[in-house]
């Protein structure tokens, strides 16, 4: 499917002037410094302001940063044994949740005579906290319990547990539905931290105590960060500084000594150690480690991480990605092809809900609306929910709390659960207020460069700005159309297009050459890098085709 962007819709950057000047003062490529003026203005003013957002200082950030103060108790309760006994991690089943129980586990074996988890299976039990799990966790001899990605709003649950003698610590990032949250061990920064520590996913959660309260060895520690890096790019949390770092030395350490798992992953992927970027995690490595809790059971992700048999967890994973994909396929064509194709929240009884928040997020991107998909399970129906930017996920579902039985997630994401009997009411209430969501035409910025000027050095440079994302997007560039443009299919079954533009290649993936026809003004592209045959090279990708104002294609 070609996304397309009107030219009304196009803010153009050109390099000039004061492009050059910041170029100079920073001794970077003016591509570099084109980048850095797209940004907020204080990087475009002043040198030393760019200079800090180009390397940004972990250490200094790390210490600036306040948790909060349950941080600290936390920490007091760490150094208050010697041992935890048996210890239990609590987790969930996405990228997050198993790097995060993948992190507990490794820092809480330096004090306890055991250390074994569990996680919910997306198709039974759902996402957080359940009693009746609970219970059997305390009647197997759990001493403490860890609690990972879940837990905030569950204090009832918290304070049962603590009246057992059981120790409870919580590190978690997910909104606060309650009117105030009193367990004095439920390390959350949206409780009390500061807005730099708001923006952590759970794993970063738990690195960034563990890192402040000095809880285990700082060089152990570090050896960590892939899994941080990884669940702050799944989570798609903000870009700001302190992110951005974490991702950097995290990207690094997979580049140099990944933990064998990703190694064999890599691998198998064909992905090279020396081109892995935020990109190829989101593009390829995370859909892997989520496919087991979205298509089965969460367990195979955190053994590989664990490196228990990695090579056969590998396959695994690759193996229930693939399911994953069929499954998710053939609920957007069916979806397609039925007259709910053009409402807010669809429902289907044979849907697995296991892969229904990925195909909520696709739908959502390519048709830049609000939608809400849902089945049953048990006697529930279990929904997710995904919005784009300008609206909110979670104010939605607290707008409606009291008629669901379950709820949370985050500004654009978001699950919840239902009764089966109050289904109906729910669904229409959440259709009238998606219809009346206003969403705006995004703005798409973009320097206007020819890709065949964008050399590999330059875009290495470039990349030094990243990990992109959220709050720090991946820069776009321009080139309008020419008529000796070539346009040819890519691959043997047509779905694809390459784009010759003055003698460099930009890729159209899902678009096929009739498809890139018409009135067409420019491409909007981005560049990627990319190994072939041991060696690197800059590649370049279609985002979107410009037309005129009123013009389809």
């Amino acid at each position: 499917m070609l996304p397309t962007c009107r030219d009304t819709n196009l803010e153009l950057y050109e390099i000039g002037e004061l492009t050059r000047e910041l170029a100079q003062k920073l001794s970077c490529p003016e591509l570099t410094a084109a980048v850095l003026g797209m940004g907020p203005a204080s990087r475009r003013a002043d040198a030393e302001a760019a200079r800090a957002w180009m390397k940004p200082h972990f250490e200094t950030l790390m210490d600036e940063m306040d948790m909060g103060s349950a941080a600290r108790a936390a920490a007091e309760k760490w150094r208050s044994k010697p041992s935890f006994g048996n210890v239990v991690v609590y987790g969930d089943y996405d990228v997050d949740g198993v790097s995060s129980t993948v992190l507990a586990m490794e820092i809480f074996r330096h004090k306890a005579f055991g250390v074994r988890y569990f996680i919910p299976r997306r198709d039974a039990q759902g996402y957080g906290l359940h009693a009746q799990i609970l219970e059997r966790l305390t009647e197997s001899g759990c001493n403490t319990l860890v609690i990972v990605d879940c837990g905030t709003n569950d204090e009832d649950m918290l304070n049962e547990l603590t009246k057992r003698k059981i120790d409870v610590f919580v590190f978690d990032h997910h909104s606060i539905s309650l009117p105030s949250i009193s367990f004095p061990f439920t390390v959350n920064p949206n409780i009390d931290g500061d807005e730099t520590a708001k923006k952590l996913c759970a794993t970063s959660v738990l690195w960034s105590w563990a890192w402040k309260e000095e809880i285990i060895s700082r060089p152990e520690l570090l050896y960590a960060l892939d899994l941080a890096a990884m669940a702050t790019v799944s989570d798609c949390m903000p870009m700001d500084a302190l992110n951005r770092a974490m991702v950097q030395k995290g990207l690094a350490l997979m580049r140099g000594k990944p933990r064998r798992a990703l190694s064999v992953l890599f691998d198998k992927l064909d992905i090279s150690r020396r081109a892995i970027s935020e990109e190829q995690l989101s593009m390829r490595v995370i859909p892997c480690l989520n496919a087991p809790g979205r298509v089965g059971c969460a367990d195979t992700a955190v053994r590989a991480l664990l490196d228990s048999d990695a090579s056969l967890c590998v396959d695994d994973l690759i193996n229930a990605n693939k399911k994953r994909r069929v499954i998710s396929d053939k609920i957007v064509d069916a979806i397609s092809r039925t007259d709910c194709a053009d409402s807010h929240v669809m429902f289907d009884k044979t849907w697995p809900v296991g892969v229904l928040s990925g195909v909520a997020s696709r739908i959502c991107s390519e048709r830049h609306r609000a939608v809400v998909l849902a089945a049953p399970v048990g006697g529930k129906i279990r929904g997710t929910l995904r919005v784009p930017r300008g609206a909110n996920a979670v104010g939605i579902l607290s707008s409606i709390s009291e008629r669901l039985d379950a709820w949370g997630g985050h500004r654009y994401a978001a699950g919840f659960s239902v009764l089966s009997e109050r289904w109906f009411e729910v669904k229409e209430s959440l259709e009238d207020i998606l219809s009346k969501i206003q969403i705006e035409e995004e703005t798409i910025r973009a320097i206007a460069i020819s890709p065949a000027k964008i050399t590999l050095e330059t875009w290495e440079s470039v990349s030094e700005l990243g990990p992109f994302g959220n709050d720090n997007p991946c820069p776009c560039f321009y080139k309008e159309y020419d008529s000796g443009d070539k346009i040819l299919p890519l691959g043997k079954d047509g779905k694809h297009s390459t784009i010759t533009v003055d003698s460099a290649r930009i890729l159209a993936f899902n678009t096929a050459p009739d498809e890139l026809r018409g009135e067409i003004k420019g491409w909007v592209y981005h560049p990627r890098l990319d190994s072939y045959r041991g060696s690197e090279r800059v590649q370049f990708v279609l985002d979107y085709a410009v037309t005129k104002q009123g013009d389809a294609l």
